[in-house]
């Protein structure tokens, strides 16, 4: 079984953000126990003395709360620790999924989250498929979503998915309904919380500090990044440029911003 982690940046109702993202990571069962424990090392490695920490990449980028008394350069070892972590776990252990909504008078709120969480889930499910029709793996799949301002509605709507379909079709491979946790709970949560923020500081900041040596574990297939969606939702005057965008017009390649 595959476990898909899922975390949002951005707020769907805010004005002032241009998208809202909904981001993370599947991660196959046998592997959880030691992402988790790579993370712990880490903090036992920093904070030997400190009670649990968790690692929040929005707090421990702006310096708030435990990391407000932390060196802003040990808060950027670290995250960049995390980084790495994640970028050199095997690519059968963790595979990366995004949807990223860019918002429109018509397109934000409800409607953006509801469209990210349907584009995480299909990418998820294509992904499983494939599996099963490349090496014959019969993978299920979990999702597990961070509590927050989509918890109720999230479970409704996958729900739907599985018993109407998607814009894509139906979803095939879920083994039971999305569960909710709290990122304080789990690591694996604070690892889909670091690639749903180092997603949108790239979408939103052009910003890939983050997310560079992630890209290329997004899921993907022939060159193409089919786990990295950005939905265009204004009037494009130019291709896009970003990696979900370039890739599909050059495979291989991930483009200017990063």
């Amino acid at each position: 079984m595959h476990l898909l982690y899922l975390d949002e940046s951005g707020n769907e109702d805010d004005p002032s953000d241009r998208h809202f993202v909904l981001a993370g990571a599947a991660v196959f069962e046998r592997a959880t126990h030691y992402l988790s424990q790579h993370l712990d090392e880490l903090k036992e490695r920093h904070f030997p003395d400190a009670p649990p920490i968790e690692f929040h990449a929005s707090f421990m980028r702006k310096g708030k709360g435990f990391w407000r008394d932390v060196e802003r350069d040990l808060r950027e070892e670290i995250l960049q620790e995390i980084a790495r972590i994640i970028a050199e776990t095997s690519a059968t252990s963790l595979t990366l999924f995004a949807a990223i909504i860019e918002k429109s008078a018509q397109v934000h709120g409800e409607t953006a989250v509801k469209r990210a969480v349907e584009e995480a889930c299909s990418r998820f499910d294509i992904f499983l498929r494939r599996l099963y029709r490349e090496a014959r793996d019969p993978q299920r799949g979990l999702v597990i979503v961070s509590q927050g301002r989509l918890d109720q509605r999230a479970k409704l709507w996958i729900r739907g998915f599985r018993e109407a379909g998607t814009r894509w079709g139906a979803l095939r491979n879920f083994s039971d309904i999305p569960y909710f946790a709290s990122t304080s709970e789990t690591r694996l949560l604070q690892i889909a919380d670091f690639v749903a923020y180092s997603t949108y500081l790239l979408f939103e900041r052009r910003d890939a500090s983050l997310i560079r040596p992630l890209v290329s574990r997004f899921d993907q297939k022939n060159g193409i990044l089919h786990g990295l969606a950005h939905h265009r939702t204004l009037t494009p005057s130019s291709p896009c440029e970003c990696p979900a965008c370039f890739s599909r017009r050059n495979p291989a390649a991930f483009g200017p911003w990063v």
